[in-house]
């Protein structure tokens, strides 16, 4: 986590020591299999690698996260995942393979509450669509980016991302040729950026004005803006945006016909192009300037040549793009072979299913008489056999007799073996337990200020082994083989569990009228369900209060553990969690049921337990 944050602080002005520290922590986590620092560094690792443009490499590692965060089931790591695959498929131009994976992203986002990331993907799809010239769609997703960043008060707003979504709206009506529009949104961009901190995007909006307001020949505005961007990206010390910067402010020169200035202008973008090794397309405009400036002041000499080197680099523009054109076009190829072949294979396949028909009806044809026959032959021997069980029966009843009152000798047995383990457990462990936290007790008060943790650690664990003992020796206890006795235990520990948080417990408990006596497995279940459904309110609710409601009815106890908490939406992932299925198998072993019953109010596990009513001494004890 050091390393990502040292990555972070430098990652603007200094982005390959941002990547060299992302690269580490993220090998680092891997190795030592620390979950939460490997998609941390994913997410900032697969950025710096677009930026950079090494699109491949994010790529490889973002789909390695995937398969990852799969068998991790985290909705955090997932959406992660998904959303670095398709960011660097969005920067490799691959819009079809983005969009999707955006999807996916998002569906993972609404599940653990990131609307903020969710904003961002809409930010994201709607440059895709406008790439696409898809204008209406772009401002659409534009409109709910910024519906979900203006969604929080202005004091915790994300000024950058709101000022994000004013700036790419007013991209679209540039586009649109909509001059007016796109200055309006420009200029609520402007009053949402951070003049200290969004210096890159103040170069981009100023950039933007500045070209507005050279189309409408506004070259005051344009020199003003375009100078303002040019300020601010020396400020920032990004020689990329500085070369746009100077190259834009020269083009402004060359319109105004003042080409003595574009020309100084153009030397200093030659001479930092060179220096940043600037792409081909960065050359060609530049040498376009310098042709124009060169023509305007009549050195024609000069504006040939300039004119050469432009018409050079255009030419290995288009050679590559004819290049790229080509292994599109062959990977267009494969894919159409690779279609054909799967014809001719579902072709082949539909023919076998054709011959499996033809064979499945003789088959059900030769089933049918045979069926016939051994019909005929079952019934005579079912007849036989019928006479004969009839006979049996009676030996068997007198047999059962006999074994139930041995089965009653051997639980008597059982309990007497229960009283007894619960009484050792109790004499022996119990005392070697209580022992062992007293005399953690005991060093922490020597040690003082200067307790390690491995004593707290003891001190911990010793005390939530007696509470688990506790548990066992009562569950094994015959003594508390009744429903009251649950209900009395239940609700003390309820209390005793509860003041050691910040809860508030309410309860509801009534005892039955009658001693209703009960299975130890079935009290161990029930108690169980209700444990587990306080420490979910207590781990994840975000409650203030609890009420646990425990009424005996007719035939059936009947238990509520609700919370005023942010409850949750059950789906096919949390249905599936251990807690969740615990509490329900539980239920379903002793003949109940284990209901959890969501609300925008807090959550509700209702749990009800038939009983017999049938007096004590007739019910078998297990």
């Amino acid at each position: 986590m050091n390393l990502l944050k040292k990555g972070e602080a430098v990652e603007t002005s200094q982005p390959a020591m941002a990547l060299n520290n992302y690269q580490k922590a993220h090998a680092f986590s891997g190795k030592i299999n620390f979950t939460k620092g490997y998609f941390e560094s994913l997410r900032l690792l697969a950025y710096q690698l677009n930026n950079m443009g090494r699109h491949d490499e994010a790529r490889k590692i973002a789909l390695a996260a995937v398969q990852k965060a799969r068998q991790d089931t985290s909705k955090r790591h997932l959406a992660l995942s998904y959303f670095a695959v398709a960011n660097t498929a969005l920067f490799m131009g691959r819009y079809q393979e983005a969009i999707p994976n955006y999807q996916k992203a998002v569906l993972y986002m609404r599940q653990i509450g990131n609307m903020k990331n969710v904003a961002v993907v809409n930010q994201n799809l709607g440059y895709i669509f406008r790439k696409q010239k898809m204008y209406a769609k772009a401002l659409d997703y534009y409109g709910r980016a910024l519906a979900l960043d203006t969604t929080w008060t202005k004091d915790n707003a994300d000024r950058r991302s709101i000022a994000s979504d004013y700036f790419s709206i007013g991209v679209v009506y540039s586009d649109l040729e909509k001059s007016r529009k796109t200055l309006e949104y420009y200029r609520k961009a402007k009053q949402w950026i951070d003049p200290k901190n969004d210096l890159d995007f103040m170069v981009n909006l100023y950039s933007n004005i500045g070209y507005e307001h050279g189309l409408a020949q506004r070259y005051d505005s344009a020199l003003y803006y375009r100078r303002e961007a040019l300020r601010v990206s020396r400020l920032l010390g990004n020689d990329r945006h500085e070369l746009h910067s100077l190259m834009t402010l020269a083009e402004t020169y060359n319109q105004m016909q003042k080409y003595t200035t574009a020309k100084k202008l153009l030397d200093e973008s030659h001479a930092l192009a060179r220096k940043t090794k600037a792409s081909l397309t960065e050359f060609q405009s530049i040498y376009h300037g310098y042709a124009l400036a060169n023509d305007g002041l009549g050195k024609y000499e000069a504006t040939v040549q300039w004119l050469d080197k432009y018409i050079v680099a255009t030419d290995s523009l288009n050679n590559q793009e004819t290049k790229s054109l080509l292994q599109d076009y062959e990977v267009k190829l494969k894919q159409a072979e690779s279609r054909q072949q799967l014809a001719e294979r579902q072709r082949s396949i539909d023919q076998l299913r054709e011959q499996q028909k033809r064979q499945n009806l003789w088959l059900l044809v030769a089933g049918l008489v045979a069926f016939g026959t051994v019909s005929a032959l079952v019934f005579t021997y079912l007849y036989t056999r019928q006479r004969q069980r009839t006979a049996d029966n009676a030996l068997l009843a007198s047999q059962r007799e006999r074994e139930l009152a041995v089965v009653q000798s051997e639980l008597q047995g059982q309990q007497k073996e229960r009283l007894r383990i619960s009484k050792e457990m109790h004499d022996d462990l119990g005392a070697s337990l209580t022992a062992i936290g007293l005399l953690s007790e005991v060093v922490k008060t020597r040690m003082g200020p200067n307790t390690t943790p491995e004593v707290e650690k003891i001190s911990s664990i010793s005390a939530d082994m007696v509470t688990a003992m506790n548990e066992i020796i009562w569950s094994l206890n015959t003594k508390n083989d009744s429903l009251n006795g649950l209900i009395a235990y239940t609700r003390s520990y309820a209390s005793e569990f509860i003041d050691n948080t910040s809860l508030t417990l309410r309860t509801e408990v009534e005892e039955s009228a009658q001693e209703i006596p009960m299975r130890g497995i079935d009290r161990r279940n029930v108690f169980l369900t209700v444990k587990e459904a306080l420490n979910n309110v207590v781990k994840h609710a975000q409650a203030t209060r609890i009420t646990l409601r425990m009424q005996p009815e007719a035939d059936q106890l009947a238990i509520e553990v609700c919370d005023n908490g942010r409850g949750f939406t059950p789906n096919g992932t949390t249905s599936l969690r251990n807690g969740l299925g615990n509490m329900q198998n539980r239920m379903i072993e002793s003949g109940g049921r284990c209901e959890i019953i969501p609300s925008s109010t807090g959550t509700c596990v209702k749990i009800t337990y038939p009983y017999s009513t049938v007096p004590a001494p007739k019910i078998l004890q297990t």
